[in-house]
């Protein structure tokens, strides 16, 4: 069924504040820096809400979580620099463990949106089949709650003024409706994505880097531009009760 004359799909590139959540350091760059970063090259106010520190992101077993955790923090601070700027906020639930704090990690991100007042969020889409990741799926699903909650005054009235609820941009979806250009920021995006050093040392990061271009390169083909990235943008009231959604 075609629900687009309901519920039309909001434009992502209309964003003016926009909540960027991520499961640890480094998911935005990989799922929308692009994107990101025309939003601010155009004037929106961007904010990170990084749900982990990426304690537990380290193969190498003479580092403690807290080293790792300062690194990844830097890291993503620099990340979003390159990207244009914006404001960082790290929750820090520890890294891998997000399924176990998820009513105080859904009741944080209630907060920060009614506090934020976003017009548009980002998040991992949770229902990305063979994500095998508990983080992604659990921020996804508390983040896609949180969108719907934000504004009934007598939900969790301790945690901010009800808000408007904001449009949803799920990056790494199966089923993406949105497709943005980003050839002039795509460069931005591996850059960004090189100041991870933690995450993306050889042979990962090289890999990792023709991965993405050539997942943009294949994004953009149908469109007819160079480079671009793919989103599932919703409404809230795709969010509750709808099965055409994955359709939309």
């Amino acid at each position: 069924m075609d629900l687009s004359a309901i519920l039309p799909i909001p434009d992502l590139m209309a964003a003016k504040n926009l909540i960027v959540f991520s499961p640890h350091p480094d998911d935005n760059e990989v799922g929308a820096g692009g994107t990101i970063a025309k939003l601010i090259d155009q004037g929106c106010q961007v904010t990170y809400v990084i749900a982990t520190s990426g304690q537990a992101g380290s193969e190498d077993g003479q580092m403690s979580p807290d080293e790792l955790a300062a690194i990844r923090k830097k890291e993503q601070q620099a990340a979003l620099e390159i990207l244009g700027g914006g404001r960082l906020i790290f929750l820090d639930y520890p890294d891998t463990q997000l399924k176990k704090y998820e009513e105080a990690l859904g009741q944080d991100i209630i907060r920060v949106i009614r506090d934020i007042r976003p017009d548009f969020v980002m998040a991992p889409d949770p229902w990305l089949p063979y994500e095998a990741h508990p983080d992604h799926r659990t921020l996804g699903h508390q983040v896609s709650t949180g969108v719907i909650m934000a504004p009934f005054a007598l939900a969790q009235p301790d945690l901010g003024t009800p808000v408007p609820s904001p449009a949803i941009a799920y990056y790494g979806s199966a089923w993406p409706n949105t497709v943005i250009d980003v050839t002039e920021t795509f460069d931005r995006k591996i850059q960004a994505l090189s100041a991870h050093q933690s995450q993306f040392s050889p042979p990962l990061g090289p890999q990792l880097m023709m991965y993405l271009t050539l997942m943009a390169q294949e994004t953009g083909r149908p469109k007819g531009v160079e480079r671009a990235e793919p989103f599932k943008v919703l409404t809230p009231h795709h969010l509750h009760f709808n099965a055409f959604t994955w359709q939309s």
